[in-house]
């Protein structure tokens, strides 16, 4: 028995070499949150009604859940940058910060007082 769990070891390391090879560095994520991203995105443009915009013109920026910004001391799990660039910490925040890229693309502001009552009905 002693003898075969070293050739069993070795075994099981078979097939393992690419795990072995580098990745390139960066940060990945799997395609299904990109198509999740996508399908809130356009849910978001369907209920607000602003035809401006595309998913695919946006920069998506993952950050930490809560990361310092201007609005909030406590930091914001989401923040639209003009003219392109979402940072979200949060899948909640998502529909909000799309709402900020649509107004802005299609009337050229962005709300940041929050008055437009999409807000509250398109998150």
């Amino acid at each position: 028995m002693k003898r075969i769990l070293p050739i069993l070891f070795l075994l099981a390391a078979c097939g393992q070499a690419d795990a072995l090879t580098p990745q390139p560095p960066g940060v990945y994520v799997d395609e299904t949150y990109v198509t999740y991203l996508a399908a809130q995105f356009a849910e978001a443009q369907d209920c607000a009604d602003l035809p401006a915009g595309a998913f695919a013109d946006l920069s998506v920026v993952q950050m930490p859940p809560k990361f310092p910004c201007r609005w909030y001391v406590a930091g914001c799990s989401g923040e639209y940058l003009p003219p392109n660039t979402i940072l979200l910490g949060s899948r909640v925040a998502w529909k909000h910060e799309v709402l900020h890229y649509l107004l802005y693309v299609n009337t050229g502001d962005a709300d940041a007082g929050h008055a437009s009552d999409l807000f509250g009905r398109c998150e």
